[in-house]
């Protein structure tokens, strides 16, 4: 009873709020107010994740690997007889992250849990581009 009873505890402060509500990815609707518009994002880091046309959707990782690493994404969007545009899709902290792990007080979860799992952090709900013509 005991034994179960400290790896309950053990269990509840090793958890992190964002980490146990979040994904560590999220689907991210682009759209632009023309369809058919050429578009690349790429990470932080330069890599392009995606190439593809409008409307669509992507699934993108909220964060890069490592500690306190949110990943913020950059979207070109190019037509021809129109402007090329560029956009960001930013990331955020969740508001588990700071009121969860402050209510519950899983300290471990505010310093390492949701940290290292990149759950703490949630893109932008959507990426809209507006493209003049040229």
């Amino acid at each position: 009873m005991i034994k179960k009873g400290l790896m309950l505890l053990l269990t509840i402060t090793l958890m992190g709020c964002a980490t146990v509500m979040r994904d560590s990815s999220q689907i991210i609707p682009i759209q632009a107010n023309i369809d058919n518009v050429d578009i690349e994002i790429t990470n932080s880091d330069g890599a392009v994740v995606y190439t593809g046309k409008t409307p669509t959707t992507v699934w993108l990782k909220t964060a890069k690997k490592g500690y306190f690493s949110p990943e913020k994404y950059y979207v070109k969007a190019s037509k021809n007889g129109y402007v090329t545009q560029y956009t960001t899709i930013d990331w955020h902290i969740s508001n588990w992250y700071w009121f969860g792990n402050f209510v519950f007080g899983f300290i471990a979860g505010w310093f390492f849990v949701d940290p290292l799992t990149g759950k703490m952090y949630y893109l932008d709900d959507i990426a809209t581009i507006q493209m003049p013509k040229s």
